[in-house]
């Protein structure tokens, strides 16, 4: 067919003219109905690209390539469940499609399963091992399994096969820049946008990378570039808002994301930029607006599928099983502490938005402490003591010398793997939710000192809401102002059963003592610690430029302290009424007046 052949070449308006002819002749041609899909796709007519190879299907069930490619308009009309069929389909028609179990592994990565996405890419690279795109995609599912090393691995072998692709040096930008590799991330970005200076997705990618290690210009630059191309991409329009909140250009920012209309749009993916809209009209004391606009976002970000997928029951069950479990009469049934003769880590927990990460950075600035920012460690630990007779957390009472040693060990070398080994001096191991497992941090260093970061929980409620965040099991409990208040009080309900059970090791740090007293506090932090002062602390913002900072936190952290934040919840009182209720026992019990005073 001489269209195929314009098509192959790129001629496609020749190519798509011909297979319209032969359509006309034969209405249900169905190579004719299908490569005139794959046109429609590739212009983005998704619609009408369905109807075609749909039809051509129906001409033809048992021709693989049709339901591969039927699979991909799927994808791309945001139809993964549906596309996974096509893809399945298609290999039951051909198992050896090394194409199709890649475009297999697209739709289950959409559909947050990870785990399998990886075996499909696996099959496609072992059916084509020279298939650069499908080693690209098993490092985008390592990475989102956490297996940055492998997944740095899998993008230089798709470089090595393809020296040119942008995608692929873009990926590995992103994971070394989780790796905190910041100048190699930046290289690896430099070296995509060379490839392709009007790309717009590793324009905003540089724009990001520039926009957290706080190189404002330079990140709004980046953006500006992508909106030229692509004048209606929400994620540039979002990074440019921070570059200029930042930079202290809050009207300029407000009136750029405005005109996006985002208010009157049901759209999954806004979600986004109405926070940031929210966060924009917070700092220019636009407060009944903001709320709406927060209120908004997080009903958008609940409709999104990455949110429906998380059990929003796991974590409020588990603080239940927990509170249950923990009494004097079942604690003082476990065998005997096993003693930690090495130095004991230092646990930093607390409700998140507490100020865990002001503490984190304030920290690892000094010379002898070196602070692991919410890594899973005591989550792999967890792991496996649920998998031990009794499972978590009843295994903890009957556990021997034996299981003790073989579970810090799992922890040291989680250690090792997310800080290029066990640091020497002290280990500050900073993971707010790790409060609710301070019965097995227990257990494992009974000696362990504590650094509970505290904050007005109104204050603490308020930030939860107003957060974007992935979404997770833990995330997905601050949909609503009820529902981060009922958080709260479950998480920090069991902390105080905790401390009034166990005979742990606690130093209170308040968020607002530390931003009114920031060098007195911090002595006092470091006397509990048994650690000299340094002078090192006080240039703490300035060396967290240079660090990657994974919390909603890094662009205040590398400010120098402002107390700005303190008694943010009286701005928006009305609407903090409603949990007030549910707070104000908090509220009293770590000596907060209820209007925002310090007692």
């Amino acid at each position: 067919m001489d269209g195929a052949r314009y098509h192959q070449s790129g001629q496609l308006d020749r190519a798509a003219g011909l297979y319209e002819k032969v359509l006309r002749r034969q209405p249900n041609h169905p190579d004719a109905l299908h490569l005139l899909g794959l046109i429609a796709s590739n212009g983005e007519e998704h619609d009408r690209a369905l109807d075609l190879i749909s039809r051509a299907i129906e001409t033809n069930s048992e021709n693989a390539a049709y339901h591969n490619s039927l699979g991909t308009v799927l994808l791309a009309l945001d139809r993964a469940g549906d596309a996974e069929s096509s893809f399945r389909r298609a290999l039951a028609l051909n198992p050896a499609y090394a194409e199709a179990h890649n475009n297999l592994g697209n739709a289950l990565q959409d559909l947050g399963r990870p785990e399998e996405s990886l075996s499909s890419y696996n099959s496609a690279v072992q059916l084509n091992p020279q298939y650069a795109e499908a080693y690209c995609n098993c490092g985008r599912a390592l990475q989102a399994l956490g297996e940055r090393k492998e997944a740095v691995a899998a993008f230089r072998r798709a470089l090595e096969l393809k020296p040119d692709y942008v995608k692929a040096h873009r990926s590995l930008g992103e994971v070394l820049w989780e790796l905190g590799q910041m100048e190699d991330a930046r290289a690896s970005f430099e070296r995509a946008l060379a490839l392709a200076p009007e790309d717009e997705d590793t324009c905003v990618a540089l724009a990001a990378f520039f926009e957290r290690s706080s190189k404002l210009e330079d990140g709004l630059a980046m953006a500006e570039q992508a909106l030229r191309s692509r004048p209606g991409y929400v994620q540039a329009h979002v990074l440019a808002a921070k570059c200029e909140k930042r930079l202290g250009r809050e009207r300029e920012a407000i009136d750029r994301l405005e005109a996006l209309n985002l208010e009157n749009l049901d759209i999954l993916g806004t979600d986004v930029a109405l926070y940031e809209l929210a966060a924009l009209r917070d700092r220019t004391g636009d407060y009944e607006r903001a709320y709406t606009a927060y209120k908004k976002a997080n009903e958008l970000a609940a409709e999104t599928p990455q949110w429906k997928r998380v059990d929003k029951n796991r974590f409020p069950d588990l603080i239940v099983d927990l509170k249950t479990a923990f009494t004097a009469e079942w604690l003082a049934s476990w065998t005997p502490p096993i003693p930690f003769l090495e130095r004991q880590p230092v646990f930093l927990i607390g409700f998140p938005r507490s100020g865990t990460t002001l503490l984190d950075q304030i920290l690892d600035a000094h010379p002898s402490l070196h602070t692991m920012e919410e890594k899973p460690a005591i989550d792999v630990v967890k792991q496996r003591v649920r998998e031990m007779p009794g499972g978590y957390p009843n295994a903890l009472a009957v556990m021997t010398a034996e299981d003790v040693a073989g579970l810090r060990q799992i922890y040291f070398a989680e250690v090792a793997s997310y800080m290029d080994g066990v640091p020497d001096g002290i280990l500050v191991d900073k993971h707010p939710l790790n409060i609710m497992d301070v019965g097995l941090i227990h257990r494992l260093f009974p000696e362990a000192k504590l650094l509970l970061a505290l904050r007005h929980p109104c204050d603490v409620v308020l930030s939860g809401f107003m957060q974007y965040f992935e979404p997770n099991m833990a995330m997905v409990q601050f949909g609503s102002l009820p529902d981060t208040a009922r958080f709260y009080q479950g998480v920090m309900g069991l902390w105080q059963q905790y401390e009034a059970t166990l005979p742990v090791s606690v130093h209170p740090s308040r968020y607002e003592d530390l931003v009114a007293e920031f060098e007195p506090q911090t002595r006092r932090i470091l006397d509990f610690l048994e650690v000299p002062w340094d002078d090192a602390i006080l240039a703490y913002a300035e060396r967290a430029k240079g660090r990657r900072i994974a919390t909603p936190s890094y662009h205040q952290v590398v400010q120098p302290i402002y107390s700005r934040s303190v008694s943010r919840w009286l701005n928006y009182r009305e609407p903090m009424e409603q949990v007030l209720p549910i707070l104000r026992p908090f509220i009293d019990a770590f000596g907060y007046g209820e209007n925002g005073s310090i007692e």
